[in-house]
């Protein structure tokens, strides 16, 4: 690889870098084409990526940026995985692939908001809720007195229906 492309590489991952509000690092192994195209697939659709840099291009990418201290993760072969979205929602995607690959993908560690996190710690990550499942309980949450509102006032409507209809089924006179 010439000058020119390794410049070229390594301004593409400080771009990436600068949009990402997490970075993961990762340790691939022996997947093939439809497993990794599988993956870019699904962090293409959560407002994620999934790339693959030779270390040394990558380490002078982390160098000037919010993500160095994940340098010490680039040994031996190394994926890379940006969020742009939703962080919870690429650590999720990317432990439950590594869960369903366990010999074929290792994660190392993350980067979120400047807090370093190991492999093990990506999992505690993965665990939460994403930034949708929290919206819809808050709208849950929220709608729910509006909700019993409109049960209450329509409750004695209701109620004079019902024995209407009981008495119309009952037979008796309706005078």
């Amino acid at each position: 690889m010439n000058v020119e492309a390794k410049a070229e590489v390594i301004a593409s991952l400080k771009d990436r870098l600068g949009r990402a509000n997490i970075a993961i690092v990762a340790k691939p192994s022996g997947l093939n084409v439809a497993e990794v195209s599988g993956l870019r697939n699904t962090m293409r659709e959560i407002e994620g990526e999934y790339k693959i840099a030779k270390n040394s291009l990558a380490l002078r990418a982390f160098k000037e940026s919010d993500y160095e201290p994940l340098h010490e993760m680039l040994v031996g072969q190394t994926a890379l995985v940006f969020g742009y979205g939703d962080p919870v929602a690429v650590a999720k995607a990317l432990f439950k692939f590594a869960k369903d690959n366990e010999e074929k993908l290792e994660i190392k560690g993350a980067l979120l908001e400047g807090q370093l996190f190991a492999g093990k710690d990506v999992a505690q990550l993965a665990k939460l809720k994403t930034k949708d499942e929290l919206r819809s309980q808050l709208l849950s949450v929220l709608s729910a007195p509006a909700t019993q509102l409109v049960r209450l006032l329509s409750e004695p409507a209701n109620q004079l229906a019902r024995v209407i209809k009981a008495r119309g089924d009952s037979g008796a006179p309706a005078d």
